[in-house]
């Protein structure tokens, strides 16, 4: 889920639009390699839930390309309630209080965690 909230969080802000260029592992970069595959495979079950949008080529030799990556009005959304450190912060330490890892935790349950998290900081609950 870190690595999730990273990518809204440069998304959002521009500081990266994660245009890839996924080169197969033969080419020596094993590393940067999986790196990308990892990126991509976040990107598509972002995409998935409606977070983000984009565009993906996959090319005969095993390239793909990612590019044009935006966020959705839900994936906006979800940002807002994770973007704040103090929030994400306190999300987690709930969690693993409850003795929960984050990143085995649903979405919608990390969502609504989130959201909870941000109207009690607010005073709203």
């Amino acid at each position: 889920m870190e690595l999730v909230r990273k990518l809204l969080i440069d998304t959002a802000d521009n500081v990266s639009e994660y245009n890839l260029i996924i080169i197969p592992d033969n080419q020596g970069q094993v590393e940067q390699a999986e790196r990308d595959k990892l990126i991509k495979y976040h990107l598509e079950i972002m995409r998935q839930n409606h977070l983000l949008d984009f565009e993906a080529h996959d090319y005969l030799d095993g390239s793909c390309s990612i590019i044009n990556v935006q966020l959705t009005w839900a994936g906006q959304d979800y940002l807002s309630n994770i973007e704040d450190d103090t929030i994400w912060n306190k999300t987690k330490s709930v969690a693993q209080e409850k003795g929960l890892e984050i990143a085995k935790l649903s979405f919608d349950l990390l969502k609504n965690l989130a959201a909870q998290q941000a109207k009690q900081l607010l005073g709203i609950e």
